[in-house]
């Protein structure tokens, strides 16, 4: 709340840098977070072991388990707040500081009682991915058992599926009902407070004295994230970490002699479910918006269901379904390719409506009514007019099929297999360097595609400013 605040509500420099570090961790991959702290805090820590000395520290157990998970669960709540802060029409918080309340006055009445809603589904928001996180814990709870890694090890562990799937269920109740009060929240939008045009002024409600710790804290934060990523990086030229700081590039080479293989199937698993994905996710959308039919409120419901889902119960119920005749997908990729279309669908038709909503269904109409059938209207007039949704399905989804693991871990075979298990088998083995450099491969392919994407929607607004002069 507080970085947000202070990037919606004073008026600081550099605040695309700020916001792009704040939404940093959510485009990276499981375990690197993890990884890094291990390097930096773990029983042979760079910080713990090499400069402090400290003996009889663990990072391992609740107190770790809780860092990682505030780093990477704090974009979810930032993305959230920002949000919900920048849209306080601020003419309010003027019409009380004209009535010389004090900025503290203004804030304490005005501007944080009108953004509780939103702080509230942030929190329930981070609690479900929360409850249903299994990469973090799978490698940094340590003693604290949790129960995503417990049904995990009686899957894997001690092939008692029924045990494991029983325990997949005790999460999915917390989860599905926190999921079930966030859209609540958020349906009600009794944050919104714009009657007319918003001034489009910002009210600064930070004194300068406050601004300058806020500030000092938010650096704080971002060097100390900034940190996480360098040791990942630096991880990757060390030869053996903890042990000798020397420089060397075994790492590279063992890494991708070992690991080649499995970035060209994770590859292939991604790029197969990307384009399959996008377009189920744009026709879907068609027909939330534009079509009425009994049953559409279950359909859209059952749609946003995989959120409230958590991978591990994911992960099983794949293997319960088809794992028999007349349908035995277990082992091949296809059954991979599914989970991810199916994970990652609710993302794509949410951006679709939310496109199709600010299309004229008029057009489309001119189109039937000039002969164009429904495939032809739906290629030729709507999915041009909702590009950017549509590169926006087709990224995430590839990207978050690139970060798959709680249930890909259960999906894997000796033919399909995936990076980010991979990652997680050389951390489990210690070899922190090779973890390293594969971690480090994943983050420049998410990059890369975000910077792609942001590529072609900047042609996309060019294209549609060029078509209007």
């Amino acid at each position: 709340f507080l970085f947000a605040f202070v990037i919606s509500r004073t008026g600081i420099g550099g605040k695309k840098f700020f916001s792009a570090m704040a939404t940093l961790p959510i485009i990276s991959p499981p375990f690197s977070l993890t990884l890094s702290i291990i390097l930096l805090f773990g029983n042979n820590g760079l910080i713990t072991k090499r400069i402090l000395a400290l003996e009889g520290f663990s990072i391992y157990g609740l107190g770790g388990l809780t860092l990682v998970q505030t780093m990477g669960m704090f974009p979810i709540a930032f993305l959230t707040m920002i949000g919900v802060l920048e849209a306080i029409d601020s003419t309010l918080e003027d019409a009380a500081m004209n009535l010389r309340a004090t900025k503290w006055e203004t804030f304490r009445t005005v501007t944080f009682p009108l953004a509780v809603p939103g702080l509230l589904s942030a929190w329930l928001l981070v609690f479900t991915n929360s409850l249903a996180d299994f990469a973090n814990p799978l490698i940094l709870a340590g003693s604290f058992r949790v129960l995503s890694v417990e049904s995990y090890m009686e899957v894997t562990g001690m092939n008692r599926l029924g045990h494991g799937a029983a325990l997949s269920l005790l999460l999915l109740l917390p989860t599905l009902s926190a999921f079930l009060v966030q859209r609540y929240w958020v349906s009600r939008k009794s944050y919104v407070t714009v009657t007319g045009k918003p001034s489009g002024r910002m009210t600064d409600l930070v004194s300068p004295g406050l601004k300058k710790v806020l500030v000092a804290l938010m650096c704080l934060i971002v060097l100390f994230l900034l940190s996480l990523y360098g040791t990942i990086i630096a991880g990757c030229f060390v030869k053996n970490w903890g042990i000798d700081y020397s420089f060397s590039l075994e790492n590279i080479r063992e890494a991708f002699e070992r690991g080649w293989s499995v970035l060209l199937d994770t590859l292939t698993l991604a790029g197969a479910a990307t384009p399959i994905a996008g377009l189920l996710a744009m026709i879907t959308a068609l027909v939330l918006a534009r079509k009425k039919f009994p049953g559409k409120r279950l359909l859209d419901m059952l749609i946003l269901t995989p959120f409230a889902l958590p991978g591990t119960l994911v992960g099983i119920s794949y293997i319960l379904a088809f794992n028999k005749a007349p349908l035995i997908l277990v082992g091949t990729g296809a059954i991979i390719v599914i989970s991810y279309v199916i994970r990652e669908l609710p993302v794509g038709v949410e951006a679709g409506i939310a496109s199709l909503k600010q299309i004229d269904p008029a057009i489309e109409e001119a189109a039937a009514d000039l002969g164009a059938d429904t495939p032809t209207v739906f290629r030729t007039i709507v999915l041009p007019l909702i590009r950017p949704a549509f590169i926006s399905s087709l990224s995430y989804t590839f990207v978050r099929s690139m970060t798959a693991v709680s249930a890909v871990i259960f999906l894997i075979s000796a033919k399909w297999y995936h990076l980010t298990v991979l990652i997680y088998n050389f951390s489990e083995n210690l070899r922190f360097g090779l973890a390293s450099v594969l971690a480090s491969t994943l983050i420049v392919i998410v990059l890369l595609t975000f910077g792609l994407l942001r590529l072609l929607v900047r042609k996309n607004e060019n294209l549609a400013k060029t078509m209007s002069l």
